[in-house]
């Protein structure tokens, strides 16, 4: 239609006017896959479009995130994640180095070293994820009422945020200032250099008729004894006061849950949490129930203290050991 055709290039003008080396790593995608581009390109930004036409509900049921942050100064400190997803994916990691990209202006970016949780079809970014900088991350979908053309798309724009030093970089790409971001997602980051050794939930919204993007960051200081040092994000604004359609009821019920439990202080408690099964209509680590028809497809710890990051295949309070163990930069 004339109105697809002009969200389609109004999205392409702005990816590659922001990250030409992004759009061309789709273009290598498409080639290796055998995909026409467009097809390629209108599935990274599914998100962005599904909202614009009004057709988001049942893309949701199948969606979802469970995020913990543990930051205590004398240990544990874990950012860890379920990732849940549809039942016919299964995700795959991808270990990337890219090479130093040069601009068409003759600026060279420099090379880029990660390891990210990736889905089929999509960029890198939309899961977990760190980098050679020490930068890790999770991911949490969140959906508003509105979306905005002519704007960044998220899957484009968490791919950028694997070339980010530092969380305040990551939180400056984010905010896309002279650009924007078409809706807004929920990003959950740290850094395993970074001295304050502080955890940051940040929920972002796109700035209607604005060239930015809302942004609200929430800290997770490192608590001593006599402080709360967790925090729990799911697929829901939890800090930032936004009109918002919920995905699904598996959010609502996740954290009701959490309420139940024992609030975490060791990495027990944190795999007790994320392996959760009570709720028998939408429990914590997800198994496809008669209402829930998502799935865990994995759990990952980010170990600060021990510095690594542990990938867990099943339900960690099953598998007790993780199935995969990178170190991460330190």
């Amino acid at each position: 239609t004339s109105d697809g055709r002009r969200i389609y290039d109004g999205y392409l003008t702005t990816a590659k006017a922001a990250y030409p080396n992004y759009v061309e790593e789709m273009v290598g995608m498409s080639k290796g896959a055998d995909v026409p581009f467009e097809h390629l390109f209108l599935l990274n930004y599914t998100e962005e479009i599904l909202l614009l036409m009004d057709k988001n509900e049942k893309e949701g049921e199948f969606k979802g995130c469970t995020t913990v942050f543990l930051n205590y100064r004398d240990g544990p400190r874990l950012l860890a994640h379920n990732e849940d997803g549809p039942t016919f994916e299964q995700g795959c990691l991808l270990v990337a180095h890219v090479e130093p990209y040069e601009l068409p202006g003759g600026k060279v970016l420099p090379e880029e070293n990660f390891v990210s949780f990736c889905y089929s079809g999509l960029l890198a970014g939309v899961a977990y994820s760190y980098n050679c900088h020490g930068l890790c991350l999770t991911y949490n979908t969140l959906t508003m009422t509105e979306a905005e053309e002519n704007k960044l798309g998220i899957v484009l724009s968490c791919r950028a945020l694997l070339s980010a030093t530092s969380p305040e970089e990551a939180m400056a790409m984010m905010k896309a200032d002279g650009v924007g971001m078409a809706i807004g997602d929920s990003l959950n980051l740290t850094s395993t250099r970074d001295r304050t050794e502080r955890m940051y939930s940040v929920e972002t919204a796109p700035a209607v008729g604005q060239p930015t993007t809302l942004m609200s960051v929430h800290t997770v200081e490192p608590a001593d004894g006599g402080t709360d040092g967790h925090f729990y994000h799911y697929n829901l604004y939890e800090h930032h006061r936004m009109s918002e359609v919920p995905l699904s009821p598996s959010s609502v019920h996740r954290k009701a849950r959490a309420l139940e439990m024992k609030a975490p202080r060791v990495k027990a408690d944190v795999l007790a949490f994320l392996g959760d099964t009570d709720d028998p209509e939408y429990p914590i680590y997800r198994y496809v129930t008669e209402k829930d028809k998502a799935k865990t497809l994995s759990t990952a710890v980010f170990d600060l203290q021990e510095g690594v990051l542990e990938i867990y295949i099943g339900n960690p309070t099953v598998s007790k050991k993780p199935a995969l163990q990178f170190y991460l930069p330190c």
